[in-house]
């Protein structure tokens, strides 16, 4: 699988240096790391609102080759609560946007379809975006970036505005869109519970990455993920005390699977 995305001994002011961070295409990747390690900024420099860059590598082509026109259609971010509405309501914004991409009418309508429904944004769709809360705004700020489609979407810590469950729901919608339409997903968080739906988990500490691999395979680093400040999931944490123990052979996170089979 050819990476999508690659920093390659990228320097930008004091914050990073010598970083290097390859992303995998048509994958959901999670960043997660504790405040101030740079997550926001990786986002924002692959948006390319940090000037545009080339020790950064896009679809096989460096950052600072492309167009600004062209790249922003192809690189979308969400930094939640930062954007300005053009049109009134909910359906209007969102209309104003699809058209914009002169879609068939068949293609349009399914395509706003499942993103009214997917984002639960159904029940507002005639409100006006003034009135909406915080998380209903940013559910309508996600599917403004879905409905474009770009190749590579990066999304900025949602945790905040949103619950397990429903953050649950939105990376499954995620899974499925990359699945049909062979995007590229990159998300920060500063909840570890949030992703272990991911195909990939990176951590980083003082700019830099000090582990990327699956979610499970790195949950399990506790040492190096308390070192850094971050909170292990409780099951994980508990599985590989038990495991240290010898009490149980593998990571469970069913608590009542858990229950059997410690009581066997």
């Amino acid at each position: 699988m050819n990476n999508t995305i690659a920093f390659s001994n990228w320097n930008f002011l004091s914050l990073f240096q010598n970083f290097s961070l390859a992303i995998k295409s048509k994958t959901l990747t999670s960043i997660a790391g504790p405040n101030n390690c740079g997550k926001t900024t990786l986002l924002r420099a692959l948006c390319g609102q940090k000037k545009m860059q080339e020790d950064i590598t896009v679809l096989g082509k460096k950052q600072n080759a492309y167009k600004i026109t062209d790249y922003t259609r192809i690189v979308r971010g969400v930094f939640p609560l930062e954007y300005t509405p053009i049109l009134e309501t909910v359906e209007e914004e969102l209309n104003y946007t699809a058209d914009k991409l002169f879609l068939r009418k068949t293609e349009k309508s399914k395509r706003l379809r499942e993103i009214y429904k997917n984002l639960s944004l159904n029940k507002v769709k005639k409100s006006l975006i003034k009135d909406l809360t915080e998380e209903e705004f940013i559910r309508l700020q996600l599917a403004l970036t879905i409905v474009e489609m770009p190749k590579i979407m990066v999304i900025d810590d949602i945790s905040v505005y949103f619950d397990k469950a429903e953050v649950k729901k939105i990376v499954e919608y995620f899974k499925e869109l990359i699945k049909e339409y062979g995007i590229t997903i990159i998300m920060t968080t500063s909840r570890l519970d949030d992703t272990m739906d991911s195909d990939e988990l990176v951590i980083l500490s003082e700019n830099q990455v000090v582990l990327q691999d699956k979610p499970l395979e790195v949950l399990q680093k506790d040492n190096i993920l308390n070192k850094v400040g971050l909170q292990v999931p409780f099951m994980i944490d508990l599985s590989v005390k038990l495991k240290d123990y010898n009490l149980i052979d593998n990571i469970e996170l069913d608590m009542d699977r858990m229950v059997d089979i410690l009581w066997k």
